[in-house]
């Protein structure tokens, strides 16, 4: 894993670790946020300038009808306010000051210093006040309407100009302000705006709410006794808040939610497999070089877990699916069941002999057949012994909710020690109109793409194979450099050789679809890290020579490069999909995810370099465990550790090729693809098959030639 400066710390911390699930965001760019005030304001100023000749006169006509409306529902206090205002001259000219100012002053303050402090808050209350003056200024366009202090023979007194109120009507700080925007009221919009953003970050405090109200009162008081508006706009500006605050609160949590909902992309991953009812959770089986008994490894797991778990938020949150209708949310576990989250489990035979890797793999493929319970945090670690001597195996299986869709060593990266950095994305970060033109581009592509053929047989039933190998990372990075191409490029070529060669059923099919998981930085400023997509691409089975399969795949793969398709998924499914109600969601989870789009998926994660240690035993192995999608028969994991890429293989029985198989027919590409990149005359590479014996034998078993090195 790549070594990098890791995210600006966010400077509020979260009570009781409730809010610790959700993803943590760095303060936005200052530019942005400019840029959308700039936007704001010339969206404003066109909406004044425009209209047509006939605005004025329909303006005059819109402010009698108010007007009218409140002498006929008995409510016309405006009149009576002004002229008690305008018999005060010390009291109109703060009044004035007031109208001219408050507002501005309250508002742009309070978000200056949510800003400045790195509130939680401020994304939430920026949004809904951007939202609070859009659907006020389309108002203003659809229903322009004159004020008071502008209709002709009603008696009003425009304290305001009268007074020379600087930075008010008549001055050139307001030459583009718009004097017929009566309906709804701004200053009583905004004002509700600020006494829900404080009353909520102050929640409690009655003074605080005390004061906001009277804050409220004082605007509308000011506004109608300046003869600015009309106290039905008023009651237009605040019901126009309320309503955009209604609406934030329904697609985004407030930062105090004590249950907060998950993101789109996490609800994305609970829907498909609630939907589809096939098992989601990923796992990674740690091997460790240990002689230690099971009690003794389990004791040691559970120390560092409880030392650790404060710094794994989503590993202390179930998850509450809710009804029909309601969104699923975090509820925080106090107390973890330890001995559920960390059971142990012996493979040795009935005659105390070790059960060996055949044993290991029939435990995983268990463990995915059936999905973990929503009742309880969606982890465990399983502490396996009595696979071979001296060692011990960790499985950690995790639902995505929990990792975040990272690889659970990802996500669990505390456990270990040193703790290995996260793994680097794949993609360079993009600004905010490159991002809208990838996003664009990439829902074409992804259009164009249409359903997958399909090419591989697969059954309904949830029983799953799994199985495993590994080659040493030197020899798929001399296969690359060889034949000019991307270790990725010669892991993809490799799935694909393996297919051609251990399943017969497919000697006919050309392609096979298949989902590539890339890791991409987070897009603009959404969270502090990187977030996790995918792209399809076609897997080619055709050629019969592994060389020209690797050239085919290597010019397929510019499509994962470009980034387009993946960047515009992960905008579809983690920012798209929540303006959906749950009914939708689930609806697309379920049409979206799985055997009409793919057939398998490859997922590839560079891992660190170096020596790390687990429970107190040093960590041998790390192979993935990928989950298969809905209908999908495939799934292969590789996962790159110290010197070696662990390959997992998870399939479909109905496919009809075995697990172990398959992964071993992987490396038998690569080894082909080895010796005939080596220059001719010279002998095979010389490379330490001492910690790569393990599968040498199942190789032989198998009748698959793979030169001994490569073991």
């Amino acid at each position: 894993m790549h070594l990098r400066k890791g995210p600006e710390p966010p400077a509020w911390t979260p009570p009781d670790g409730l809010a610790d699930v959700r993803v943590v965001r760095p303060r936005p760019r200052l530019v942005r946020e400019l840029a959308i005030v700039a936007a704001v304001v010339v969206l404003y100023v066109g909406i004044s300038r425009g209209g047509g000749m006939f605005r004025e006169s329909i303006a005059m006509a819109h402010g009698r009808d108010l007007l009218d409306l409140e002498r006929f529902l008995h409510i016309d206090v405006e009149r009576a306010l002004n002229e008690w205002l305008t018999s005060h001259d010390t009291l109109s000219v703060v009044a004035n000051y007031e109208y001219a100012f408050g507002y501005v002053g309250t508002s742009f303050g309070l978000l200056i210093l949510l800003y400045l402090t790195r509130s939680p808050w401020y994304r939430w209350a920026r949004s809904t006040f951007v939202m609070v003056n859009l659907i006020a200024i389309s108002i203003f366009a659809i229903y322009p309407a004159a004020p008071p202090r502008l209709l002709p023979g009603e008696g009003f007194v425009d304290t305001v100009t009268d007074g020379g109120t600087f930075g008010s009507w008549g001055s050139p700080l307001t030459a583009d302000a718009n004097h017929l925007a009566a309906m709804p009221s701004l200053h009583v919009g905004w004002a509700v705006w600020v006494t829900i953003v404080v009353s909520s970050i102050f929640s409690g405090r009655w003074w605080v709410k005390a004061l906001c109200l009277l804050y409220v009162s004082l605007t509308t008081f000011v506004i109608m006794a300046t003869a600015n508006h009309y106290i039905l706009d008023a009651v237009g500006g605040a019901l126009v808040t309320l309503f955009c605050v209604g609406l934030m609160m329904l697609v985004s949590d407030r930062p105090n939610q004590k249950r907060p909902r998950l993101s789109p992309a996490d609800a994305f991953a609970l829907h498909a497999e609630t939907t589809s009812g096939a098992a989601q959770h990923a796992s990674d089986v740690v091997v460790l070089r240990d002689g230690r008994t099971a009690p003794a490894v389990q004791a040691d797991l559970r120390a560092r877990f409880r030392g650790v778990i404060d710094r794994l938020p989503r590993y202390r949150h179930r998850v509450a699916e809710g009804s029909f209708w309601r969104r699923p949310r975090w509820v925080r576990v106090r107390d973890l069941d330890w001995d559920w989250h960390l059971p142990v489990r012996d493979l040795r035979r009935p005659d105390g002999s070790p059960g060996g890797p055949a044993a290991l793999a029939a435990f995983v493929a268990g463990l995915e057949r059936t999905p973990l319970p929503r009742d309880r945090p969606l982890w465990r670690a399983w502490t396996v012994t009595g696979v071979t001597p001296g060692e011990v195996a960790v499985v950690l299986t995790v639902h995505p909710v929990v990792s975040a869709g990272q690889a659970p060593v990802v996500s669990a990266r505390q456990l270990f020690e040193p703790v290995p950095e996260p793994p680097a994305a794949d993609l360079p970060t993009l600004g905010v109109v490159a991002r809208v033109r990838a996003v664009a581009r990439g829902i074409g592509q992804l259009v164009r793409d249409g359903r997958a053929r399909r090419g591989l047989p697969s059954g309904a039933p949830r029983d799953r194979d799994y199985g495993m190998s590994r080659v040493p990372t030197s020899v798929v990075r001399e296969v690359a450099r060889a034949h000019g191409v991307r270790a990725g490029d010669v892991l993809l070529a490799a799935s694909a050789g393996a297919l051609k060669r251990v399943l017969p059923t497919v000697a006919a099919t050309t392609d096979v679809r298949v989902s590539v998981p890339l890791t991409l930085p987070c897009p603009g400023d959404r969270c502090a890290g990187t977030v996790t997509s995918a792209a399809l691409m076609d897997l080619p089975l055709g050629p019969d020579d592994e060389v020209e399969r690797l050239r085919e795949t290597a010019r397929r793969t510019g499509r994962l490069r470009s980034g387009t398709r993946a960047i515009a998924a992960s905008f579809v499914i983690g920012t798209a999909t929540g303006i959906l109600p749950p009914p939708a969601q689930r609806w697309f989870a379920r049409m979206v995810y799985g055997k009409r789009f793919f057939e398998g998926i490859v997922s590839t994660m560079v891992g660190p370099t170096g020596e790390f240690r687990l429970a107190g035993g040093a960590v041998h192995w790390v192979h993935p465990v990928v989950p298969l999608a809905p209908g999908a028969p495939l799934a292969v994991g590789i996962t790159g550790w110290d010197r070696c890429l662990d390959i997992g293989v998870t399939v479909d029985p109905a496919l009809g090729a075995d697990a172990h198989r398959l992964a071993t027919a992987m490396v038998a590409v690569i080894d082909e693809l080895s010796r005939r990149s080596d220059p001719p005359g010279a002998g095979a590479p010389s490379r330490s098959s001492e910690e790569f014996g393990l599968f040498w034998p199942v190789f032989r078993e198998e009748g698959i030639p793979v030169r001994k090195d490569m073991s």
